[in-house]
């Protein structure tokens, strides 16, 4: 895939994402990156996933989806796993997510370049919401295209 076009989808993946309040099936992680890898004219199963309100209706999207994690899902895509530290703008980034240690999951970013991911990510006491942080917190990355 050519740098530039992964730049520029990476770009307009910042401009419509920064900044949004994390709300599931509108505003998630999985949402976000959907958006993305259909930018970078990759198909996705994002339009079959339905309607979804919360982490439990997430979870049977996915699975009836055929996917049991949000790293499943992204191999059934058949993007190949690559160490973080080798992600380039464009590629999806997957790090420690959840609001407890009851309710764990892999949380989806963006490398947008650089040292940085844009994903979800909450302060203390605030809602999460779209930012950019350190790609040191990523666990398993995968190359997009």
């Amino acid at each position: 895939m050519d740098l530039i076009a992964r730049v520029n989808a990476t770009q307009a993946t910042i401009d419509k994402w920064l900044d949004k309040t994390f709300e599931w099936g509108t505003a998630d992680c999985g949402q976000m990156v959907g958006s993305h890898l259909e930018s970078l004219g990759l198909s996705t199963l994002l339009s079959q996933a339905g309607t979804y309100t919360t982490e439990i209706g997430a979870k049977r999207v996915m699975k009836r989806l055929g996917a049991s994690s949000m790293e499943d899902f992204l191999d059934k895509l058949g993007l190949p796993r690559i160490a973080p530290a080798s992600a380039v703008v464009g590629d999806v980034i997957g790090f420690p997510g959840g609001r407890d240690e009851d309710h764990q999951w892999t949380a989806l970013g963006v490398h947008v370049g650089a040292s940085d991911i844009l994903g979800f990510a909450a302060a203390d006491g605030e809602d999460a919401i779209v930012r950019v942080g350190p790609v040191s917190v990523a666990t398993v990355a995968w190359r997009v295209g």
